[in-house]
């Protein structure tokens, strides 16, 4: 399998391994630094702290997250897969799977609670500075876990293949075809510079479908004002340990897994809370 794929991607076995431990690397760092700084974030005393406004893009994603997980502020879990790790094989690997799931959502939910016990008590000493220094960690972990949990329900085993009923419609409606939604998706998922992800989001204003790109794990409902539909991750630990550095091979092999029951229903949820 290396063999092959390193005659694909134009890079020798050894150094497909280096990239393998690079990218995990990588991965890893962005993980602890963001753990790193929360943890070094002051909070001053009752009394001392300057007042200020609260950003707002705070409550909003601890909103988003009771919306999506049903999830009270601070008791972030990781939610069970619908599915068996190596289910969704030959697409995507068991092995990645369980690292995806098990490692990398986890650590994201580690260090939204400790983002979160923070909060708390910058709220009780109400520094300001302090709630609003911890954002950047707030939409980071907190936009994983909301990322994450959208993913694994957007993908089932015996899935993919083409969409059904109204999402099928709006999909038409919007891109003319589902494969000229197909190209448009995978070429805007596929050309995401560094890490982030591709979305397929509902606009409740104009009522509409449409494709949208994040960075990092900024929320898509937060940055573009679209609810999330059907989400792939990019992030080079989703892909990398199977199709090395062929994301466009893997944003394929995603098609195949697609599950549009679950994309579907959230189309149809997000069109009746806008009142269409």
């Amino acid at each position: 399998m290396e063999k092959k794929l390193a005659e694909l991607s134009g890079i020798e076995v050894d150094q497909i391994k280096k990239n393998q431990l690079a990218s995990a690397a990588d991965e890893a760092r962005a993980i602890r630094e963001m753990a790193e700084y929360v943890d070094s974030i002051q909070v001053q005393k009752p009394g001392v702290a300057a007042a200020g406004v609260v950003n707002p893009q705070i409550a909003a994603i601890f909103s988003h997250i009771k919306a999506e997980l049903g999830e009270e502020r601070g008791a972030h879990s990781l939610p069970k897969l619908g599915f068996a790790y190596g289910a969704l094989e030959p697409h995507i690997s068991e092995v990645i799977m369980k690292i995806h799931h098990d490692k990398h959502h986890q650590a994201y939910i580690n260090n939204l609670n400790a983002a979160t016990q923070k909060l708390v008590e910058a709220e009780k000493a109400k520094d300001v500075g302090a709630m609003n220094a911890l954002l950047p960690a707030i939409i980071f972990n907190g936009g994983g876990h909301i990322n994450h949990t959208i993913f694994w329900t957007n993908m089932g085993p015996n899935a993919g293949g083409n969409p059904s009923g109204a999402i099928a419609a709006a999909i038409d409606k919007e891109f003319g075809s589902f494969k000229a939604f197909k190209d448009k998706f995978s070429a805007a998922s596929v050309g995401v510079k560094g890490s982030g992800w591709g979305w397929l989001g509902y606009c409740p204003k104009n009522d509409k479908v449409a494709v949208a790109t994040c960075q990092n794990q900024d929320p898509l409902e937060l940055k573009h004002g679209l609810v999330p539909l059907l989400g792939v991750d990019v992030w080079e630990h989703a892909y990398y340990l199977q199709y090395h550095n062929l994301r466009g091979g893997y944003v394929e092999a995603f098609f195949d897994v697609i599950n549009w029951a679950n994309v579907g229903e959230r189309y149809d949820k997000a069109r009746k809370a806008a009142g269409h």
